[in-house]
């Protein structure tokens, strides 16, 4: 990736023509990952788009290593950038996870959002719900990290991060070392990392009210053990290079999701309804007051946005991973939603693994799945009065 060392910023500063090389050892950058998804939101003032990068490979930190055996960052790995769609020119770039040790890919949405208050003052703001546990807050413009909060409190490969611009370590995430794969070693299991691979939140997308300021967050509340390994990469093969089982917080309630309201200018969340699994369907806001998502028991759920009052439940036949979604025909509005049990989470029940550390650890995870509900693929509409 060539970047423009006048134009391309990093937290307000230029980072350099060929900036992303230099935080590789060696030629490993060429198969390193560090992919986008999807997910682009743009901002037609600015004439910006805004996406993430993901994770960097091999899943083995240690590998990744630089030439004096200590991290690296990895550039452009677990970034979010601002990107011109005209020139393809780079306004700026923030790396949430530098030399990621956990697979917290940061590919999920960016929601845009005009006018968000932080301490006192109004933004264009960039809010982004990131696999790694931490919600962030940007200056859509400069990039400048406003908030960085976790947004499930059990998130604890991080203290958090330094908003301090004076620090050397500014706009960085501190890791805890009892957490961190790399300082536990290849072959050793890093117990109880929080949250697990499939992050506190992954595809699934948020949304935002603007009757109410809040944003409306389908999230995972898992953790996991992580135990890197020794891996060869062979073009077409998979290249992972950790195993890894994943389960509820210990010491909790046993559940393994939340859906959240999060004030993004505080960093907080408002109120939290539990779940008996991770919520693996987007959340749908509505001017009507309601808030709409799927869980992957099955259930389709319709709350009060400003208290999470629930308003209406009814069991669909399959686990519920699909977005929720409205629209008009002839003058009478729909919502609905697909039901149909899969994703990461429910890759178990799905494909019919059963060995615990299949699907990366998920299937042991959501081994009880199946007493909950059965495959499936089906279209629920409901008429609104």
């Amino acid at each position: 990736m060539l970047i423009d060392p006048e134009k391309t910023m990093s937290l307000g500063k230029p980072v350099g023509k060929d900036s992303s090389l230099k935080t590789w050892n060696g030629n490993q950058w060429k198969i390193g990952g560090g992919s986008t998804w999807g997910w682009y939101s743009y901002d037609p003032n600015l004439n910006l788009i805004y996406y993430g990068t993901a994770n960097p490979s091999t899943w083995n930190p240690v590998q990744r290593a630089g030439p004096d055996g200590k991290p690296i960052d990895q550039k452009w790995t677990m970034t979010i950038f601002a990107r011109n769609p005209d020139t393809g020119v780079a306004a700026w770039a923030y790396q949430m996870t530098p030399f990621d040790e956990w697979d917290y890919d940061g590919v999920n949405e960016m929601i845009l959002v005009d006018g968000l208050s932080v301490k006192g003052q109004k933004h264009d703001a960039l809010v982004h719900f990131d696999r790694n546990g931490l919600a962030y807050t940007l200056d859509r413009k400069t990039g400048i990290p406003l908030v960085a909060e976790k947004y499930d409190p059990v998130v604890n490969w991080t203290t958090g991060v330094d908003l301090d611009p004076n620090s050397p370590n500014y706009g960085r995430p501190a890791v805890v070392p009892a957490k961190s794969t790399f300082h536990n070693g290849q072959d050793n299991n890093t117990k109880d990392v929080c949250p697990a691979a499939l992050g506190t939140k992954d595809e699934q997308p948020a949304s935002y009210s603007q009757l109410t300021g809040l944003f409306y967050v389908p999230t995972n509340h898992v953790c996991m053990d992580y135990e890197p390994f020794k891996v060869s990469y062979t073009a077409g093969q998979p290249y992972v290079g950790a195993t890894l089982s994943m389960f509820p917080p210990k010491g909790g309630e046993g559940h393994m999701g939340n859906f959240i309201a999060w004030d993004a200018g505080k960093g907080k969340i408002v109120w939290s309804k539990p779940e008996e699994f991770s919520v693996w369907s987007g959340a749908l806001t509505t001017a009507g007051g309601i808030v709409c998502y799927g869980t992957l028991e099955g259930y389709f759920k319709c709350l009060d946005q400003k208290d999470g009052k629930e308003l209406y439940k009814y069991k669909t036949p399959s686990g519920i991973i699909g977005n929720v979604f409205t629209y008009e025909h002839k003058g009478k509005q729909y919502i609905g939603v697909y039901s149909g049990v899969g994703g990461w989470a429910g890759i178990g029940l799905a494909a019919g693994l059963t060995n615990p550390t299949d699907g990366l650890g998920a299937v042991g995870g959501y081994a009880s799945l199946s007493n909950y509900t059965n495959l499936g693929g089906s279209l629920t509409v409901w008429a609104l009065p």
